[in-house]
């Protein structure tokens, strides 16, 4: 249920279920009639010592009297008649006979007289205290002919009684609720702070950490989020730092080598060596961005006109003799860094020119976010591969490999660098042949 999807709903629904129960079986017993008289009588016929007390009364009244004794036996509890006759049966009833267990102890009773008890078709008249809630009507004929019924009957006092216990009863559930939510809120607000602060750094390294609060357990468990949280910043922060020392060192010795491969006599050698030392160069850049994630974190997003960036690309492609279209469309902004946008847009058009040769480039405005999509009609990729391309160093099949393709870098960048700024890469194959890369960001309302 959505009521109970949450910790403070199941919590109180718990709570509230156990005081409800306990509720009902208190009034229960309290209400419910023992064999030694305890507890408030309600719907029973009167035993058969009370039975032959109210006949013995009403025989040795006068007439004149009889009314008064009437009134006095019609209690709340008992329904008392004075007939000529004994009444109609009432309906779904049947009288009691000697195969009830309470029926001895009636005719012991009433030993000598005409009487009769109806009870329920399906029930049986009880031995003991109470008769059951089987029996419904008893009826005696006096020494004058006349007929006393006693029937059984919800009494005024029973009545008000429920009625309060059920006013107190509501009473107390709703005091309890509002005590049991502020308990509980208590207690779950920290664990929500927890989940956002949680699920904030996942998305932002560099977020602020999580102030603790709430019970003992509650701040132990932000302390021990925030210490969690520093020590990955800081592996990551050193892993960064040893990639950067890396790369720097590595770049003197490619410096170096450059030099050395100008002495290459050989022109076709040297070229081929130049080509290596540049592949090698622009290895070390990828992967020392991809760890870094400088851009990836956000950092100088601000509103930026898709459209105009896309124009500025397939132009400047134009100039080296890539062929890029360009489908038209309204004014889409998103919010993103420019530096950010650009090279994910160079890496997905790379990677497309180097498996198809044209690309076409399209933007629009989808469900509040920013689509840019690359499109091709090369060879596209198995549906397998798509779910595991953008990890990093990862390539495709033979006709996306090292050959043709560079170190399997180019998505993962363009992932990182996406949901960095709030947004995705989504990898689907076309219709009739190729593949379409599309960037999801968030869109900004007007360009600053």
């Amino acid at each position: 249920m959505v009521l109970l999807d949450n910790l403070s709903s199941r919590v109180a629904a718990i709570l509230l279920t156990g005081l409800t129960i306990l509720l009902v079986l208190g009034a229960a017993l309290l209400i419910w009639p023992s064999d030694d008289g305890g507890g408030v009588r309600f719907y029973q016929v009167p035993q058969p010592a009370e039975a032959v007390a109210m006949v013995k009364a009403l025989d040795a009244s006068p007439p004149s009297a009889r009314p008064a004794v009437i009134k006095a036996l019609d209690t709340g509890v008992i329904r008392a008649t004075l007939d000529q006759d004994f009444p109609a049966a009432l309906r779904r009833t049947r009288q009691a006979n000697a195969r009830d267990p309470g029926y001895a102890a009636y005719a012991r009773a009433l030993a000598g007289r005409d009487w009769r008890i109806e009870v329920l078709r399906g029930g049986r008249l009880r031995d003991g205290f109470m008769p059951g809630r089987a029996a419904l009507r008893l009826s005696v004929r006096l020494e004058d002919g006349s007929v006393l019924t006693l029937r059984r009957r919800a009494p005024q006092a029973a009545r008000r009684y429920l009625g309060r216990i059920t006013l107190a009863c509501a009473a107390l559930l709703a005091v309890t609720l509002l005590m049991i939510l502020v308990a509980v809120s208590q207690t779950t607000r920290p664990v929500a702070s927890l989940a956002r602060a949680v699920a904030r750094f996942g998305d932002d390294l560099d977020a602020a950490p999580l102030p603790p609060g709430g019970p003992r357990e509650i701040r132990y468990l932000s302390t021990a989020f925030n210490t969690m949280r520093e020590r990955i910043r800081s592996l990551v922060d050193e892993r960064t730092r040893m990639l950067a020392a890396i790369a720097h060192d590595l770049r003197t010795y490619l410096t170096r080598l450059n030099l050395r491969a100008e002495f290459i006599a050989d022109p076709e050698q040297r070229a081929k060596a130049a080509k290596d030392l540049a592949e090698m160069s622009q290895l070390l850049d990828d992967t020392l961005l991809f760890a870094r994630q400088e851009a990836g974190r956000g950092q100088g997003a601000r509103p930026v006109d898709v459209c105009r960036e896309l124009e500025s690309l397939v132009a400047l492609r134009a100039e080296v003799g890539h062929a890029l279209t360009l489908s038209a469309g309204p004014a889409v902004i998103a919010l993103v860094s420019p530096v950010a946008l650009r090279r994910m847009l160079n890496n997905l058009v790379d990677n497309a020119l180097a498996y198809a040769g044209v690309v076409t480039l399209e933007a629009e405005a989808v469900d509040g976010e920013a689509r840019i999509t690359v499109m091709d009609r090369g060879p596209g990729l198995p549906e397998a591969t798509l779910a595991r391309i953008t990890a990093p160093f990862e390539r495709g099949e033979s006709s996306r490999n090292r050959h043709t393709g560079g170190a399997g870098l180019g998505l993962s960048i363009v992932q990182a660098l996406a949901a960095a700024h709030g947004g995705q890469l989504i990898l689907a194959n076309r219709e009739g042949g190729g593949l379409a890369a599309t960037v999801a960001l968030p869109m900004a309302e007007t360009i600053c």
